[in-house]
């Protein structure tokens, strides 16, 4: 049983060309939210800034991306969840253009702020719209159709983001953000369907998911990941740039060799997790953290920078799809809720994580913030441990699985 199988289909036909739409939508969502990091440079010569500060474009549309998911998933009640994809589209438009133009440091941090409300309130509820659009045999598929935008899009904006900085004004990226955030726009506006929901979220859901034990300790390890993750990441072109001594061709090249892994990550860890989902955690985090030591520590050998950097991708592709089997396994009952909550955590987590790595990067060096991403999944580590002796203890209780009641 999936996560999403047992939402009924409120859509009044089934509409696999929405599905498309909503996952282009997923798409240049995260495109969008990720192009600074291959841009970072330019950004950071263009408006005089350092390029630890130049990070908090990144971090402003997390945070705001942490403040919107459970505020949209409770303010949007029962509302046509296609009229809310669309204000939320067009808020990234709003944001791309905004960035395209801006010619300071402030409009393009108010800019990310708005992306960020619209991702928060996306990724809220994107996941169970696109299950209510097909038949419940096929919710996995249209659930996989949508976190494969995602998978796509963190393949493209990284290196998509360093090729454009390289080779042209760093707007050029945000322009090339907003014809497609358009795009998707009139493709949601065309093919979505009108998306009933009988039951809205409220505060009693999110308070129900923060009262289980496990629950709050997978929350915690997501905040360990994924805040080790952009510690490190969200400066990884200047790192390889300035540290690691990668010329524009190899530095874009590998970029892109690391998110297509990231990708085959996603698939080898749904492989695995399948298998024993405990030891497949397990293992992604331990390679995650001695590939970040190994980045760190060998800076000046490109051989074992690029190796680290693979297996950096392999893991980071691999760990969502752990941490959301766990978390789905315990918040079956409260899909949107659990949703938004996983989305709040995760937005917060990049933000926290941006903005210690450019502080990091600011006080020490650029290789800094390489170390300080390896502490932080020291500590997920230590939790992904202590959630599988909970696990065990649950299971020693009782033999069927802990879920969060609707009431």
């Amino acid at each position: 049983m999936t996560a999403y199988s047992h939402i009924s289909v409120e859509a009044p036909t089934q509409s696999w060309m929405g599905v498309f739409a909503i996952a282009l939508g997923a798409l240049s969502l995260v495109v969008t939210e990720f192009l600074p990091v291959g841009l970072l440079s330019g950004i950071s010569r263009d408006l005089g800034i350092t390029e630890g500060t130049a990070g908090l474009a990144v971090t402003a549309t997390a945070i705001l991306g942490f403040i919107a998911a459970p505020i949209t998933a409770i303010a949007i009640g029962k509302i046509d969840r296609k009229r809310v994809l669309l204000g939320l589209t067009l808020l990234l438009i709003i944001s791309s253009i905004m960035s395209w133009q801006a010619e300071s440091f402030a409009v393009l941090l108010v800019a990310r702020i708005i992306l960020g409300i619209a991702i928060g309130g996306f990724w809220a509820i994107s996941i169970t719209a696109a299950a209510k659009l097909v038949p419940p045999e096929k919710v996995h598929a249209a659930s996989s159709i949508v976190f494969a935008g995602i998978s796509i899009g963190s393949v493209v904006a990284v290196p998509a983001g360093s090729y454009i900085g390289t080779h042209f004004d760093w707007r050029i990226g945000f322009l090339g953000a907003s014809v497609l955030a358009i795009v998707c726009f009139f493709l949601q506006l065309a093919f979505l369907p009108k998306i009933a929901s009988r039951r809205g979220v409220n505060v009693r859901h999110f308070f129900g998911l923060l009262g289980v034990p496990r629950v709050r300790a997978i929350l915690l390890t997501v905040v360990f990941i994924v805040g080790g993750q952009y510690a490190g990441y969200t400066f990884i072109t200047p790192y390889l740039e300035k540290t690691a001594g990668f010329d524009a061709g190899m530095l874009s090249g590998v970029l892109f060799a690391y998110g297509v892994v990231t990708v085959i990550g996603n698939f080898v860890g749904g492989a695995f997790a399948g298998r024993n989902l405990q030891k497949t955690i397990v293992a992604t985090v331990w390679i995650f953290l001695v590939s970040l030591l190994m980045v760190a520590a060998f800076a000046s050998n490109i051989i074992v920078v690029v190796a680290a950097l693979m297996m950096w991708a392999l893991s980071w592709g691999m760990a969502p799809v752990g941490t959301q089997l766990w978390l789905y396994d315990a918040t079956i009952e409260t899909p949107e809720a659990a949703q938004a909550m996983n989305t709040s955590v995760f937005q917060l987590s990049i933000g926290v994580g941006s903005f210690a790595g450019g502080v990091a990067v600011n006080s020490v060096n650029l290789q800094s913030s390489m170390w300080l991403g390896a502490l932080i999944l020291s500590l997920a580590v230590i939790t992904v441990y202590f959630i599988g002796n909970m696990k065990r203890k649950d299971d020693a209780l009782s033999p069927l699985p802990r879920r969060i009641p609707l009431k």
